[in-house]
């Protein structure tokens, strides 16, 4: 294999993971997010039964 091939090959994986890895924190940040707001809504509604 020459090494234009293995530069090109490692180039490509790096740019793979990097996507899978970016989707991934967008994702972890989103959920986090949306728990928060979640946790929010809650505990507006049990102060309004009060």
């Amino acid at each position: 294999m020459s090494d234009l091939t293995f530069a090109l090959l490692l180039s490509i994986g790096t740019v793979v993971v990097y996507v899978l890895l970016s989707r991934w924190w967008r994702y972890r940040r989103a959920a986090k997010l949306a728990d928060s707001l979640l946790e929010e809504v809650i505990k507006g509604k049990d102060s309004l039964r009060r």
